[in-house]
């Protein structure tokens, strides 16, 4: 699951991109990775990992529930690829 965000503010000069996933690494852990910053860049990266796959989705909701409390939007065709 990969749900893709964006934020833009022409008055503010603000066009950002949020990309949040769930990953398994080669031994069956469970993480959340995340990448986001200016469009049109790499941005930064980072990978959480969890106990279980239970946890690791309540952490992607959570991540997901608070960029959306500040006004990111989900991309189009970006909520599951």
């Amino acid at each position: 699951m990969r749900i893709d965000m964006t934020r833009v503010d022409s008055d503010a000069n603000m066009d950002r991109f949020y990309c949040v996933q769930l990953t398994e690494s080669l031994f069956g852990e469970i993480g959340v990775e995340r990448q986001w910053g200016r469009r049109g860049t790499h941005g930064r990266r980072r990978l959480d990992w969890y106990r279980g796959d239970a946890e690791a989705k309540v952490a992607l909701s959570n991540l997901v529930n608070e960029k959306l409390s500040k006004r990111y939007q989900v991309k189009a065709g970006g909520a599951a690829r």
